[in-house]
Parts: structure tokens; C-alpha cells; sequence
């Protein structure tokens, strides 16, 4: 354990001791019943804060960064939990003479209504996580696309006496890639997979492209095919 939680760990139990004998020092003719309700309650309000203040926000190495999505609805629970909680503490201590049984039945509704909001949070949470998964998925064959085009470009740069219409050709489908949108379509990530696939199978045959020239251009034309097939498929 560092420095840091060593020290976050004893502001923690002193504020607690603080609650704690503030309490007591001042709990006049509060029954030893509803002083323990009492110190429970802010205890938990204390350690909502000091948790909240204390851990990050935002995890930056979290890729989805779906603590955006939990934050609103976390912090509204914590601050309604906390402001119901303590303000009917208060009225039931001071204003008016609340049994024990009905401070802690409230108090209890109240716990209830935080950790409902606390779980709603992390079903927000876990949303904006497979939002993001889903839509690197959608991307991926994209990406691909895009990975084997330059991987054949960086081929054609090493062999040397190709036809000039074919280095543009090539040149043209690395541009036109721009203009795909991502999908969830099944037949879309067909199409992308093909298209993959074909485009490794020039860059091999560019070993011998006298010999392949044929199967090069059959190969490059399919390619152009599958592109235009592929741009009309949009996200739905």
C-alpha cells in the first residue's frame, strides 16, 4: 500500500471519528437506538462523498470510457441520497418527535432508492461499453480493408516493371475506401472479408506478375465490384 492510500485511508477513519463523537457530544436526549441510525446514515453519506471525491472520474485507459455514461446518474442518486437523507434526519431529530421504527423504515426506502440508481448507473454503463464494442466491430472490417490496400502498395513499391494503369488502379480503390460508412450488416462484413481476402491474393501473385497478370486484373476488377457493393450497404 503507497503513501497516498495510507493517507486516504486515515482522512477516511478520521472524519468517521469525527462524526462519530460529534454525535455523541451533542446527542442530548437522542436514544441510543436512533443515534446509531443517526451515525449509520452519515457514515454513509460521508464515505459516498469521500469514495466519489477520491477515486477518478474518468478512467483514461478505458477505451470506452463508459463512466461518462454512469456519471449523471451516479452523482444525482449520491447527491438526492444524501440531501433526502440528511434533511429527514434532521426534521425527524429536531422539528418534530419520529419513532425509530419510521426513521428507519425512511431510511431504509431512501438506501433502497440509492442503490436502485446505482444499478440503473451501471446498466448505463455497461450500454455505452457495448455501444463502443459493437461499433469497433462495425469498424474492424473497415480497418482491414484499409490495412491490406497499403500492405499492397508497399508490395507494388518493391517490385519493379509494373503497368502504370494498374499502380493507379490500385491508387483509386486506397481512395475510394474513404466513402464506406461502418455497418452491422451481415452481408456488409461479407463483402469486407472478400474484399480482403482478394486483395491479398494480388499481393501474392504480384511475385510473378507476367505470369499472373491475368488472374491480377480478374482479381483487381472483383476487387472494384465488391467496393461498390460494399459503399451502397450503409448503417442502419
Amino acid at each position: 500500500m503507497n503513501t497516498k492510500n495510507i493517507l486516504s485511508w486515515l482522512l477516511l477513519l478520521f472524519g468517521e471519528a469525527i462524526i462519530i463523537v460529534a454525535f455523541i457530544f451533542f446527542r442530548g436526549n437522542t436514544p441510543d437506538n436512533i443515534l446509531v441510525l443517526n451515525i449509520a446514515v452519515s457514515s454513509l453519506v460521508y464515505g459516498l462523498f469521500f469514495c466519489n471525491f477520491r477515486a477518478p472520474w474518468i478512467d483514461l485507459k478505458d477505451k470506452t470510457q463508459k463512466q461518462i455514461g454512469a456519471i449523471g446518474i451516479s452523482w444525482f442518486a449520491m447527491w438526492f441520497y444524501a440531501i433526502t437523507s440528511i434533511g429527514f434526519m434532521l426534521v425527524a431529530n429536531l422539528a418534530t418527535e419520529i419513532t425509530f421504527v419510521t426513521q428507519l423504515i425512511v431510511h431504509c426506502v431512501l438506501l433502497f432508492s440509492l442503490l436502485l440508481s446505482m444499478l440503473l448507473s451501471r446498466h448505463s454503463a455497461d450500454k455505452v461499453a457495448e455501444v463502443y464494442h459493437e461499433q469497433t466491430v462495425n469498424r474492424n472490417g473497415i480497418l482491414e480493408m484499409k490495412k491490406v490496400i497499403i500492405d499492397l502498395k508497399n508490395k507494388i513499391s518493391e517490385t519493379a516493371n509494373l503497368p502504370e494503369n494498374f499502380v493507379q488502379k490500385v491508387n483509386s480503390l486506397e481512395e475510394s475506401l474513404r466513402f464506406i460508412s461502418p455497418t452491422e450488416n451481415a452481408e456488409a462484413h461479407e463483402l469486407e472479408n472478400s474484399f480482403v481476402k482478394t486483395i491479398e491474393s494480388i499481393r501474392y501473385a504480384l511475385q510473378d506478375y507476367s505470369l499472373n497478370a491475368e488472374q491480377i486484373e480478374n482479381n483487381l476488377k472483383k476487387c472494384e465490384r465488391l467496393y461498390q457493393n460494399r459503399k451502397n450497404i450503409y448503417s442502419n
